[in-house]
């Protein structure tokens, strides 16, 4: 889902100031584009879902809903086509962050292709980044070398959201960046709040500046590992005990109801890989519920974080005066990604520090309702 209109006015925004050279001032609105992980299509209440998302749903009903959306299907290409306006292959970036050998496939953007942090720097915007990067691993080709003034994230494709120990000394701590500087999610933190909290900070500091600003929010949730706070997992405990059958269902009817659906959309042909959740034993079922309770705990957190975002907008009287769009990079994750990797085994339940499940096939095709995964 896209506010579209939005995006339309983002590029004009990103291309016709570098050929007319305005000079700097707060009459231009600032812009915050904010991009979700692994995120289905009806993972949102606006579009049809139980999980609580109040605050992006007020952007949604407040702006601009629209039924279609295309991306580049995988994390690396679609985030080099967003931040570059390109086909990924034109960016470096046509598979994930790794060299193939060839210039299409290097793994890295390529300086031929400027970013939009660049150009909006170029007229006179601050720019700020946090969350996953993800489009270029050596230093040489991270955020504060591509325009970006400011930067708190991690540079690959995924990351654990807390510090994993003492579940684990198998895998390594969680792996931070500050600006050109590597550090460690200190333990107790949980990321999708140091994502957003250095977000604000960001804009906090923004308040005392004549420019207008660019923050690039990109939180890595609810891509896997399954991980979230115990407080938010307690508030979907046993909304899915009806299963992914009944669920689509309920999600359908809620599109058809608020007018985001077309009145004749029917669910899409069942997928052959998931079960009937009737066909699953007393024990099967409740795996699966704690797995879809933690992916609704993730995207929850993340909706309370926008809030806070959005307060902070507020407060420094900018609210009104923020260009504000809401995306995913692509569809829920399915069956596992085929990248060589092996799957990590899980150290801890699910939900928790040690936990390393992920969405699955079945679940994920009630985040697509009504369309296939």
């Amino acid at each position: 889902m896209i506010w579209a209109h939005s995006i339309l006015l983002l590029l004009t925004l990103i291309y016709i100031p570098a050929f007319t050279q305005s000079k700097p001032s707060r009459d231009k609105p600032n812009i915050i584009l904010i991009l979700v992980d692994d995120m289905g299509y009806s993972d949102i209440g606006a579009y049809g879902s139980e999980i609580q998302t109040p605050n992006i749903d007020k952007l949604a009903f407040e702006g601009t809903r629209f039924r279609e959306f295309y991306n580049n299907s995988i994390c690396a290409p679609t985030r080099a086509s967003l931040i570059t306006g390109q086909y990924p292959h034109k960016a470096g970036i046509g598979y994930f962050n790794v060299n193939l050998g060839l210039p299409a496939y290097q793994g890295w953007l390529n300086k031929e292709s400027l970013t939009f942090a660049e150009v909006l720097k170029e007229d006179g915007y601050n720019t700020y980044l946090t969350g996953k990067w993800h489009v270029g691993n050596d230093s040489l080709y991270w955020p504060k070398q591509r325009g970006f003034d400011r930067f708190y994230g991690f540079i690959g494709g995924a990351s654990n959201y807390f510090d994993i120990y003492p579940y684990t000394d198998k895998v390594p701590p969680v792996e931070l960046v500050e600006n050109n500087k590597r550090f460690n999610l200190e333990p107790g933190k949980y990321l999708t709040n140091e994502i957003a909290e250095h977000a604000i900070s960001y804009i906090d500091e923004q308040s005392k500046s004549k420019k207008p600003f660019f923050l690039y929010l990109a939180f890595n949730a609810p891509h896997w590992p399954l991980q979230a706070l115990p407080e938010d997992i307690a508030k979907y405990k046993g909304r899915y005990s009806i299963g992914w059958d009944s669920l689509n269902n309920e999600r359908l009817a809620k599109q058809l109801a608020s007018g985001i659906a077309d009145p004749t959309q029917k669910i899409r042909d069942r997928d052959p890989e998931v079960p009937y959740w009737t066909s699953l034993t007393y024990d099967e079922q409740q795996l699966w519920q704690r797995k879809m309770e933690v992916y609704a705990a993730m995207l929850d957190r993340v909706d309370q974080n926008i809030g806070k975002v959005l307060d902070e907008l507020k407060k420094i009287k900018q609210y009104h005066n923020t260009l504000i769009i809401f995306i995913s990079d692509n569809g829920p994750q399915g069956g596992y990604t085929p990248t060589g990797r092996k799957r990590q085994r899980s150290s801890g339940p699910i939900g928790s520090a040690g936990s390393y499940d992920y969405q699955e096939q079945s679940w994920a095709s009630v985040s697509n309702t009504p369309f296939r995964n």
